[in-house]
């Protein structure tokens, strides 16, 4: 089997922020290939919980005809998943998330993340345990939402 995280998903999904301008998500299966990809899409969908994870979840789902995903299926996403997320990681049998940034860095957007995803996940562990790998390519992503805000300040 194969380990997490992959760095070419990664890059693709912070690739695919920067240019799209929406949180991007992906299920990654144990041959360390996308089967379900998500952008936030809350607004567009009128709907609060169409987050990039989510989304991201539901596609995979969708896919493979199942309501809980296969041993050995992580989540990735561009930022920490928020309660929301983190617990549908839980309840959809991900073994690990990986996530590049950080509410640390989320500029003048809302704080989402008020119960971190890390205690999510440790409160879940009963039901399923999840591994997690935090802030994974940082560097390419922290100055997202900054350098967003300031962007359409300007216009």
């Amino acid at each position: 089997m194969r380990r997490h995280p992959k760095k070419e998903i990664m890059s693709d999904l912070i690739k695919k922020q920067w240019e799209m301008h929406s949180i991007y998500a992906a299920v990654v299966d144990n041959e360390l290939k996308v089967v379900g990809e998500g952008k936030t899409t809350v607004v567009a969908a009128s709907d609060p919980t169409a987050h990039a994870e989510i989304n991201a979840i539901r596609h995979a789902c969708k896919v493979l005809r199942t309501d809980k995903l296969p041993q050995g299926y992580w989540l990735y996403s561009t930022f920490e998943p928020c309660p929301l997320c983190a617990s549908a990681a839980v309840w959809a049998g991900i073994d690990g998330i990986v996530y590049a940034n950080n509410p640390k860095y989320r500029g003048e957007e809302a704080n989402w993340s008020f119960i971190s995803c890390e205690e999510v996940l440790s409160r879940g562990k009963d039901l399923h345990k999840v591994s997690l790998i935090k802030d994974y390519m940082i560097d390419d992503i922290k100055g997202y939402f900054t350098r967003h805000n300031n962007l359409t300040k300007n216009d």
